[in-house]
C-alpha cells in the first residue's frame, strides 16, 4: 500500500470520527421552537414563555397501547417535581378525536396538560412527529437536549428533570 493511500484512510477515519462526534456529543442543542399552543382547558401555553423550567413534551394517541403503558409514568414524574417548576404537556396527534382525549383525560385522572394538534402544526413544528409516543425534553435554557421515540425510562427522565431544577 502507498503511504499516500494510508494517510487518506487515515483523515477519511478522522473525519468519520469527527462528524460522528459532533453528530452525538458537540453539536449545539437546538432552541425548541416559537410555538403557542392551546390545551383542553383553553389555556393558551407558548413555550417561550416556558424557559427557565424544565418541559416534557410527549405526543402520543388514545389507540397507542405503549402510550397508555406509560401514563403512570408520566402522572409520577408530573407529581413529583410539578412543584419545583417541571412542567408536562402531552400533545395528542392529529388522527386522535377530542371525545377520545377528554374520555381519557377524565378516566385517568391526568394531571398534566393535555393538548389535541387537530390540525398536526405542534408534531410539524417538532420534526414532523408522526409515531407515538415522542417525547422531547426542553432544558431551562430553552433547548431540545432530549428526544426519544418510544415508551420512557422512569428512572433516567427522574434523573434528567432534577439535573434541570
Amino acid at each position: 500500500m502507498s503511504k499516500t493511500r494510508i494517510i487518506m484512510g487515515g483523515l477519511l477515519v478522522l473525519g468519520l470520527a469527527f462528524a460522528n462526534a459532533w453528530q452525538y456529543w458537540l453539536k449545539p442543542a437546538p432552541a425548541a421552537p416559537e410555538l403557542t399552543m392551546i390545551t383542553l382547558s383553553g389555556e393558551s401555553i407558548n413555550l417561550q414563555a416556558l424557559k427557565g423550567k424544565p418541559v416534557l413534551l410527549s405526543f402520543w394517541a388514545t389507540s397507542c397501547g405503549l402510550c397508555l403503558a406509560e401514563i403512570d409514568d408520566l402522572i409520577a414524574l408530573h407529581k413529583t417535581y410539578q412543584a419545583k417548576g417541571y412542567t408536562t404537556l402531552a400533545i395528542a396527534l392529529k388522527y386522535d378525536s377530542l371525545a377520545a382525549i377528554k374520555s381519557m383525560q377524565q378516566s385517568r385522572a391526568l394531571p398534566y396538560k393535555l393538548i389535541y394538534d387537530a390540525k398536526g402544526e405542534y408534531a410539524k413544528a417538532f420534526g414532523g412527529v408522526q409515531m407515538t409516543p415522542t417525547h422531547f425534553f426542553i432544558s431551562t435554557a430553552g433547548k431540545i437536549v432530549w428526544r426519544n421515540v418510544g415508551p420512557i425510562d422512569r428512572e433516567q427522565l427522574s434523573e434528567l428533570i432534577k439535573q434541570n431544577l
